[in-house]
């Protein structure tokens, strides 16, 4: 049995702070374009208790590049 190989394409996945470094914006618009964004990640610590939840965004680059064309037109 013969088995065809693919490559893998791993997009690397950066911090709003690059991007908003990048395109001379702030952090918090950067979170805002993303946020609810398919494709990001989203990562979380456990909280205690009353204290709000931090998420931290990843976003791929190649994602990254696509709404920053599209928000920029």
């Amino acid at each position: 049995m013969k088995v065809d190989a693919h490559p893998i394409i791993i997009d690397k996945h950066y911090t709003p702070g690059f991007y908003a470094e990048l395109w001379a914006l702030s952090p918090d618009t950067v979170v805002r374009w993303f946020q609810d964004t398919p494709g990001v990640l989203k990562l979380s610590n456990p909280t205690r208790k009353g204290k709000r939840q931090r998420v931290e965004l990843r976003i791929p680059f190649s994602l990254a590049m696509q709404v920053y064309q599209e928000r920029t037109r």
